[in-house]
């Protein structure tokens, strides 16, 4: 599966540089050749636009990178996995090589009688005259031709200086555009052009100079093709030599220096400032507040998507509120609109979200949403759920917890919830059910659990459970498992008792649960690429959608008996678009991590998910025959988050067909970025004496 994610990946590096190169350098033999092209400007718009268009078409399966500098760049600053990298560069090579052989088919006869016409020898020198239409040169032959310029005009370090700072401000922009932190950009279906406007400013910049190359492939590719058609040492190494230092190794350096520019000055300030101006004097007042009281116990409970943490999030609560607690609980995810929020916040709890990224990269949101729980509502009692994909949190938060706020709050041991399904599929290798990096995700998470939770054992007939809590013992022989339903109740309170008095104490051992141990005792040995991959398989789609019926549809709502029709009720509706979505899936190949809807009619609501692409959807509760309805929805697939995002949209207008109006009032569809810590601790913080 790995290898062929990335042979797609590739395939779409290919087209794109193709693409790329297509047009602009077939900008430039139209220039060069013909004259039709009357400026730079007119060059660099064509430039822009084709490089809009290439990420346009590549970007859902690639990301659209295009050129070696800027994969340098992600590698560096972005993640980007090293060991595709390579095959990356040798990808976007391919696509250079070819569109110049391509425009060589086309043009060649145009070539010959330009050079007949200038008395041009090819190969020989001032060839270059024709050669760059294909590589480029310093200065700008056609340039230096009219304006009279003597070769050195241009010197080597002048020419590698240009290259450097036109590609600098070409990876800025590249960055600032994709940042989803940054919300004075463009957004993401604006992008491409803007960057395809970058690039056209730096050419008219750049162009006289260097020909503005930015791009190492787009310069060797067409250079190497030029080499073999007959250039010769005109194209290779040049007349002034410094193809390599400019074209190739300056872009590169630039690059770095301009993502490092955007990653150092520009993106530390974005959730920095939005935090501090909104929240600075509220947590001071807060945690002057909390160091004069006793610490408040911080249960985290984690499992990978559709392992069934909100609805034990829920019993938790319930149980700990009737007991005379005050319980604070906090969600996470990488976008805002999500249902567990919506849902817990429904049933009368006091929730925090941690939205736009998971707790480990967004520490000090974690600890602004505990604190405002702890000083606001008075909670004595918290439960986070960290996103679903999301692992190594011994090191990212349970370390920098007890490290820095042991004053502020008791950790109870880490509970991992677990699917037995899933667990099947990591375990006994099941093929097909789960992408490879997905399930090294769900091992690493079980691997350091204080507590692991095997979840939904209402299903399992008793044999399959004691195997499967045998396969746990064998597989994480360090952990403390406890088998639940989260969804009938069944083992909850004696997994919470166990977690909420195994907290560590002032000696560091554990409470009623002696066998867990200390809590946060284990970090793991984790490749981030790998994990990295995990979370990027999947398209991470949130959306709230306002739900209503025509006049029409509701005079006749009693006599009508489509299932899908509101006249079934809201949940009637729900379950028909999650079985048509699950279709969908279905036909296309792609794997559900799960799929979760929350529709509210007034006071009434219910819930629909779907956590395979083989399984049911469930749905629990009524949302009645309203006219009027809320819908959030969140979906985690294996598929191109713009795909994903179709397929919705898609579903959402065919209600019309059954009376139903659908307005989608938020809708964010993406793909995780790197994991990137706040803090990622390589001790085991021993806890105060």
């Amino acid at each position: 599966m790995k290898t062929s994610c990335l042979g797609r990946e590739c395939v779409a590096e290919v087209v794109g540089t193709y693409i790329l190169v297509f047009f602009g350098v077939g900008c430039v033999h139209v220039a060069v050749l013909t004259g039709a092209q009357s400026g730079i400007w007119q060059v660099g718009v064509v430039w822009g636009v084709a490089i809009a268009l290439a990420i346009y078409a590549t970007s859902a399966l690639s990301g659209a990178h295009i050129n070696p500098a800027i994969t340098a760049a992600m590698v560096a600053f972005r993640g980007f996995p090293v060991r595709k990298a390579p095959f990356y560069v040798a990808a976007q090579f391919i696509g250079a090589l070819l569109a110049a052989a391509t425009l060589y088919a086309l043009f060649g006869n145009v070539l010959h009688d330009f050079e007949s016409a200038a008395g041009i020898i090819r190969g020989q020198g001032g060839s270059e005259l024709s050669a760059m239409v294909y590589g480029e040169y310093f200065p700008n032959p056609a340039i230096a031709r009219t304006m009279k310029w003597a070769p050195a005009t241009v010197t080597l370090l002048q020419a590698m200086l240009a290259e450097g700072i036109g590609t600098a401000f070409l990876a800025f922009f590249v960055f600032a555009v994709t940042d989803g932190h940054n919300r004075g950009g463009p957004g993401r279906r604006l992008g491409p052009l803007f960057i395809g406007l970058a690039v056209s400013i730096v050419i008219s910049v750049i162009a006289p100079l260097t020909q503005a190359g930015l791009n190492p492939a787009r310069d060797f590719g067409p250079r190497l093709f030029a080499w073999f058609a007959g250039w010769g040492d005109v194209a290779i190494p040049g007349p002034q030599g410094g193809f390599f230092t400019v074209y190739i190794l300056s872009p590169i350096v630039g690059a770095l220096a301009g993502a490092a520019a955007y990653q150092y000055l520009i993106r530390p300030g974005l959730p920095i400032i939005e935090t501090v101006a909104k929240h600075s004097r509220a947590l001071k007042t807060r945690r002057r507040a909390m160091n004069t009281t006793q610490p408040v116990q911080l249960l985290l409970v984690g499992g990978f998507l559709g392992a069934g943490k909100t609805t034990l999030l829920w019993q938790a609560a319930r149980r700990l509120a009737a007991r005379g607690r005050h319980v604070g609980l906090i969600t996470n995810d990488q976008a805002p609109d999500l249902v567990d929020t919506g849902l817990l916040t429904r049933q009368g709890f006091d929730v925090r979200e941690v939205a736009g990224s998971c707790f480990c990269c967004n520490f000090p949101a974690l600890i602004t949403a505990a604190e405002a729980l702890a000083g606001d509502v008075r909670a004595d009692v918290l439960i986070a759920e960290p996103v679903g994909s999301c692992t190594d949190l011994s090191a990212t938060i349970l370390q920098p917890l007890k490290d820095k706020f042991a004053r502020q709050f008791v950790l109870a041991p880490l509970s991992v919830l677990v699917d037995p399904e899933r667990l099947a599929d990591v375990l006994l290798h099941r093929p097909g059910r789960l992408h490879d990096s997905a399930a090294y995700i769900v091992r690493k998470q079980l691997e350091e659990a204080d507590v692991i939770v095997l979840n939904k054992t209402d299903l399992l007939e008793p044999g399959k459970l004691a195997e499967l809590v045998a396969l746990l013992g064998e597989s994480f022989p360090g952990a403390h498992v406890r088998c639940i339903s989260a969804l009938t109740g069944h083992g909850v309170d004696e997994w919470l008792g166990a977690v909420h008095a195994g907290v560590v104490g002032e000696a560091g051992t554990v409470g009623a649960v002696g066998a867990v141990g200390t809590v946060g005792n284990k970090l793991l040995d984790i490749d981030y690429d790998i994990y990295a991959e995990g979370e990027a398989v999947l398209g991470w789609l949130n959306a709230s959608v306002r739900l209503s019926t025509g006049a029409a549809c509701q005079a006749s709502r009693s006599a009508a008996t489509d299932a899908g029709a509101p006249h079934a009720g809201w949940a009637g509706f729900g379950r028909t678009l999650l079985e048509g979505l699950r279709e969908d899936f279905r036909r296309t190949g792609a794997r559900v991590g799960h799929v979760k809807m929350l529709l509210s009619a007034g006071s009434e609501q219910c819930v629909a998910n779907l956590t395979s692409t083989d399984g049911e959807v469930s749905v629990r509760g009524q949302a009645g025959n309203a006219g009027r309805a809320e819908l959030v929805l969140n979906a985690r697939v294996e598929m191109p988050p713009e795909e994903l995002e179709a397929l919705v949209r898609g579903h959402l207008s065919a209600a019309a067909a059954g009376g139903v109006a659908a307005e989608i009032v938020h809708l964010q569809s993406l793909r995780p970025g790197r994991p990137r810590p706040t803090h990622r601790y390589r001790r085991v913080v021993e806890p105060l004496n």
